[in-house]
């Protein structure tokens, strides 16, 4: 793109041509056809330089600082423009919020956001309404058929992890008599010891039986996570280990992550591991793929709600690599637990968080057409009113587990066999025709650049040669769609967050940026003026259409070769006479204002009244019409009639 930086008119002088016809060489005539290229942006500095102001104008002004990143300079002239009363462009707060924040300002840039956020329909941010999100949620719902899985007891039993292509090891409190109930991470009650089960043809739970070695202690073990090859386990427990129950300074027993080996038979060498603290709980452990990255739960320091999903890598010698938080877009200010890694290494977990029906929903993480995540909830049946949570799934036969206490008097969890009918579909287009605001011509070749609500670039795509775009984009998520090509002006659309399966088309007009203008063009559409309005029955320039008469008096003043003829118009009201002779009244003062105001010579510029000869509409003689139908006949055309 061309930068703004100097007012320009160019004469294109087409050559000489020699014709030969029958033999004989005859001199054509020497045909001049000439254009001038008028930057529209120079123009509003030189206006604003003159004294001219307007909302409109700064507004201008501002936007060719802002397009070209120089957010500084665009600050003050976007302040000018919002200090005028009226409506302007919601898009304007969004972008003066944008120049704030990179000054530093960020109270006044969240001010400018929440009145950007309020014009365009979402007070207090970008948040979807409880409608929009449940409507979402039906759309991911009904791929689902759900059983009991067959082996609940009326205690506790939930969190049920695979170890192996037909065995599951759960949680249980079936052995102690002991009532339990999870409530956050884990409720620090005892006896939840761990069972494995047989998965039977029907894809049910079956023979349960305690696991054995030194896994089950007496305080809780719960959710399991166990290596391909069965050798290796992961597994929650209170804060003991070797008899020693250990505490926070604060007193509190805190839950950890412990490491067992299989051997003969039996789970042995239970190890403490490094990700864990005593002043913090780490919990609920997954596995990726290849086994080399351990996903968990914890509410350690840098947690952004009660508890957030973290992960580690696992060295060779078994050691681990940095914990790192899984980030904004996984972790609310909720609760987000229970974690699990399919095969294909799409990850699963329970949040109260994100959006969903209520307590604990179950939410998949899936790559965007973007490369960005998208969160979704997987919907009912799996999904309900109750808490959800503990989802794994053999990506083969597409069945798998959960567990809920969804219709237990007793708020007991159970666990749900599950059969996944059908994917997750994510579907939503962003389509468009970008063409020139004058003409109508599509625009074939214009660059459009995807940004993100933080600027950050996303995508690049040209128009076809119909002017036409299409881009698959993320849910709910809002964006910035930048429109350039060479000799227009940059244009800027605010997306707010598509839905699920929705299309959504745009029509973007590109204003030129160097007008082409040649005789018998006139100004007022090529400068994009607004038309010079007059008063019922006078003649006296409005001061909002001063600043207009300016951007005719600055392109004559730069260009001493353009000559101008004022044509004045006025409604059908009144006799034919009468509105000629006001037309010329009103063409006389509009070529007095320029040369005086303007210091233009009266020989470089015409004036000449029509009536009411040329209307723009159908408000004739005693045709009824509204004043603003008939205001638009009160106008002034500028027509150049010389080069």
């Amino acid at each position: 793109m061309k930068r703004y930086v100097c007012l320009t008119i160019l004469l294109v002088l087409t050559g000489n041509f020699i014709f030969g016809q029958e033999g004989k060489k005859k001199r054509g005539d020497k045909n001049y056809t000439k254009f001038a290229y008028i930057k529209a942006s120079e123009l509003y500095q030189k206006l604003v330089e003159k004294g001219y102001e307007s909302r409109d104008l700064y507004g201008k002004l501002a936007d060719t600082y802002y397009f070209n990143a120089r957010y500084r300079e665009a600050l003050p002239h976007y302040e000018k423009m919002l200090a005028y009363a009226g409506e302007v462009r919601p898009v304007y707060y969004y972008r003066y919020a944008q120049c704030l924040k990179s000054e530093g300002k960020y109270t006044e840039a969240e001010e400018a956001l929440e009145e950007f956020y309020t014009l365009i329909g979402q007070p207090g941010g970008p948040e979807e309404s409880l409608s929009d999100h449940i409507a979402e949620i039906e759309s991911f719902s009904g791929r689902y058929d759900i059983a009991d899985a067959g082996i609940n007891t009326e205690y506790a039993d939930f969190g049920a992890a695979f170890a192996g292509d037909s065995t599951v090891i759960f949680a249980t409190a079936r052995d102690t008599g002991i009532f339990v109930r999870r409530t956050h991470v884990w409720n620090k009650r005892p006896f939840l010891k761990l069972y494995s089960a047989t998965i039977n043809d029907e894809g049910n739970l079956e023979a349960p039986v305690k696991v054995e070695g030194k896994v089950n202690k007496k305080y809780h073990q719960s959710t399991p996570a166990v290596t391909r090859d069965g050798r290796t386990m992961y597994f929650t427990r209170n804060n003991f280990l070797k008899g020693k129950y250990r505490k926070a300074q604060n007193g509190t027993n805190h839950l950890k992550i412990y490491r067992a080996t299989y051997r003969d038979g039996k789970w042995e060498n239970i190890e403490d591991l490094s990700i864990n603290n005593d002043e913090y709980s780490t919990a609920h452990p997954a596995l990726s793929p290849d086994g080399k990255q351990l996903y968990f739960v914890s509410d350690r320091h840098g947690t952004r709600g009660n508890s957030d999903l973290f992960v580690a890598d696992i060295r060779a010698d078994g050691s681990f690599g940095p914990v790192q938080n899984l980030g904004d877009e996984i972790n609310t200010a909720g609760r987000e637990t229970f974690p699990f890694v399919s095969s294909s290494g799409e990850l699963y977990f329970a949040s109260d968080g994100h959006p969903g029906l209520g307590g604990l929903d179950i939410f998949t993480v899936r790559k965007d057409a973007l490369g960005g995540n998208q969160v979704v909830n997987v919907g009912k049946p799996v999904n309900s009113a109750a808490d959800d949570f503990a989802y794994i799934i053999n990506e083969e036969n597409k069945s798998g587990f959960f567990s809920s206490n969804r219709g237990q008097d007793s708020g007991f969890d159970n666990i749900y066999a599950l059969l996944e009918k059908e994917p997750i579909a994510l579907a939503a287009e962003l389509c468009g025709h970008v063409r020139d605001s004058l003409t109508k011509e599509p625009l074939p070749g214009t660059q459009l650049t995807l940004y993100d609500e933080n600027g950050r670039e996303l995508k690049t795509l040209q128009t076809d040669s119909s002017g036409d775009f299409c881009l698959e984009v993320a849910l709910r998520k809002n964006y910035n769609l930048r429109a350039e090509k060479a000799e227009y002006q940059i244009h800027e659309e605010f997306i707010t967050g598509l839905k699920n399966g929705e299309k959504r088309e745009l029509l973007i007009e590109l204003n030129r940026e160097d007008i082409v203008v040649t005789t018998g063009d006139d100004l007022t559409e090529k400068l994009g003026l607004k038309p010079i309005y007059f008063d019922f029955d006078g003649y006296r320039i409005r001061e909002v259409s001063k600043i207009e008469l300016g951007k005719v008096i600055e392109v004559m003043q730069q260009y001493p070769g353009i000559s101008i003829d004022v044509r004045s118009h006025t409604d059908s009201r009144g006799s034919d006479s009468y509105n000629l002779q006001l037309s010329e009244r009103r063409a006389k003062a509009t070529v007095d204002y320029i040369v005086n105001t303007g210091e233009i010579s009266r020989n470089r510029i015409n004036g000449k009244g029509y009536g009411e000869t040329q209307l723009v509409n159908e408000c004739s003689n005693d045709v009824p019409c509204t004043a603003e139908q008939h205001q638009l006949n009160r106008r002034s055309e500028f027509v150049i009639i010389k080069m």
